[in-house]
């Protein structure tokens, strides 16, 4: 099942992964409680490192992300698409600062 998000601008590479989802609200709930997992969406405030840089901000000094699981799929030289999966590393909004305090995170 994938999730839909209505009247977002996507500014992440989340396809709506359901199983992606969980895990990552899992782990925010974990380590930071009920209310700002309350607050978690994937399209707009869990990105990767490079993600965050692009959007002006950096990840605070000594944060620690949350793995999540990605389906790759790759094109060889034939044409045949094959999947694999890849770990990829989130960080949240309240682990990242804005580097340009004029530009919005």
């Amino acid at each position: 099942m994938l999730l839909k998000e209505k009247n977002v601008e996507a500014r992440t590479n989340f396809r709506g992964s359901e199983e992606s989802y969980n895990s990552v609200k899992k782990q925010i709930l974990e380590r930071f409680g009920p209310e700002l997992a309350a607050q978690y969406n994937p399209y707009t405030n869990c990105m990767t490192y490079n993600q965050w840089r692009i959007n002006n901000c950096q990840v605070k000094e000594k944060e620690r992300g949350f793995v999540s699981t990605v389906i790759v799929e790759k094109k060889d030289k034939n044409g045949q698409v094959s999947k694999y999966p890849k770990k990829i590393v989130l960080f949240f909004e309240n682990q990242v600062s804005k580097l340009n305090q004029e530009k919005p995170c």
